[in-house]
């Protein structure tokens, strides 16, 4: 018996349907990876290259603890490689990724959380 209270083809479909929900969204963003190199002044610096374009669902929010400002949130698909220190440009507004959490529903990782702080000065 499997581990999982939904059969093979409920995971299938639920994974189906929030991937649906992602994809229908419309919205496309870049993803931009930092090069290997030195890093003098922090994590923001240095050379960020492209590395694909990737469909999302993003929800833009008003920062609720200025300390601790999170801009957006995202929704990704499960099998999108996204790091934390990654970058994500969007109707020409540059983030940096903060946090990468993957959503399980009974089990399965459905897709992947990831919150933005936008880059001022990009």
């Amino acid at each position: 018996m499997s581990g999982s209270i939904l059969s093979q083809y409920e995971q299938a479909q639920a994974l189906a349907q929030v991937q649906e929900l992602i994809t229908s969204s419309g919205q496309v963003a870049i993803l931009l990876r930092k090069q290997d190199g030195e890093s003098l002044y922090g994590i923001d610096e240095g050379v960020f290259t492209e590395v694909c374009t990737f469909q999302l669902e993003l929800n833009q929010m008003p920062p609720v603890d200025i300390t601790k400002s999170i801009d957006a949130r995202a929704s990704v698909l499960p099998e999108l490689d996204v790091r934390v220190t990654d970058r994500v440009r969007f109707s020409d507004i540059e983030y940096r990724i903060q946090t990468v959490a993957e959503e399980s529903l009974f089990g399965i990782i459905t897709h992947k959380v990831i919150e933005l702080v936008i880059l001022h000065g990009s």
